[in-house]
């Protein structure tokens, strides 16, 4: 009877200490997370090795070089896959502003570290991740002196731009459209067709007004599928012309974001 009571003994505390083992976090590789869909929910988004700041403040500050371009500012938007191990795949450039800042983005980025990868019900999956590099040009001829001498790099020529695009981030006189935002809710709401029954989200777009007030190259940076992108192209592109933005009392060129609620 002891002998019974003791391999009883041992079955207890091996089952206890089996209900106790650390979970394993599998991976799902056919599923791709994207904050605007559906599915978007997961226990613990990507994140680069030591948060945004070290993103940020660290990594892309140290590796990113900046165009020679004077007067040069505004921003490379960027998109990408990371992947269920946390490297990056299939980076894309959803916008830049030339003279190879889309490029130098794809560079930069091709040098990440590892990132700790998303993971949603205890498996970590793929998430289409997006965000913004800001991007500022040479300001002045002694800014480029200083960029020469502490690179050791010297520069046969500057390339100026007469024609610069601004962000409205840093803008003195932002552009508006006319009525101001009221009136452009109001315009998107009676124009903007949803393409799709009961599909409530909202679509990302992004454009540069020009210094007569109209749109020019419209791109959406998200969407939600089923034309929704294409609708808020089409919309935009009938938009009456804007009051433009206005750097130092002249009026400029400016790039503006914006998102478009569907319903």
């Amino acid at each position: 009877m002891k002998k019974i009571l003791f391999l009883i003994s041992i079955c207890f505390i091996q089952s206890t200490f089996s209900q106790h083992k650390e979970p394993t976090i599998k991976s799902d590789p056919d599923a791709i997370v994207n904050s605007s869909t559906k599915n978007s929910r997961v226990d613990s988004q990507p994140e680069f090795p030591g948060g945004p700041e070290a993103l940020y403040n660290d990594f892309i500050k140290n590796n990113y070089r900046m165009p020679i371009v004077k007067n040069l500012k505004g921003k490379v938007y960027v998109s990408f896959i990371v992947e269920t191990n946390g490297t990056l795949s299939d980076i894309k450039i959803l916008r830049d502003i030339g003279y190879g800042t889309g490029e130098e983005a794809i560079r930069v980025l091709k040098l990440s570290p590892r990132w700790t990868p998303a993971k949603r019900d205890n498996k970590y999956v793929r998430w289409n991740y997006s965000f913004p590099i800001t991007v500022n040009g040479i300001n002045s001829d002694e800014s480029l002196e200083f960029y020469e001498r502490n690179n050791n790099n010297r520069v046969s020529e500057v390339i100026e731009d007469e024609n610069p695009v601004y962000n409205t981030a840093g803008i003195e006189v932002r552009p508006e459209f006319p009525g101001g935002q009221e009136a452009l809710n109001k315009y998107l709401k009676d124009n903007y067709k949803n393409p799709q029954k009961d599909l409530k989200g909202r679509v990302y777009a992004t454009f540069i007004i020009e210094k007569d007030g109209s749109l020019t190259d419209i791109k959406i940076l998200r969407d939600l599928g089923y034309g929704t992108g294409a609708e808020a192209i089409r919309v935009l592109k009938e938009s009456p012309k804007w009051t433009p933005g206005k750097q130092n009392d002249k009026v400029v060129r400016v790039l503006y974001s914006m998102p478009i609620a569907v319903n």
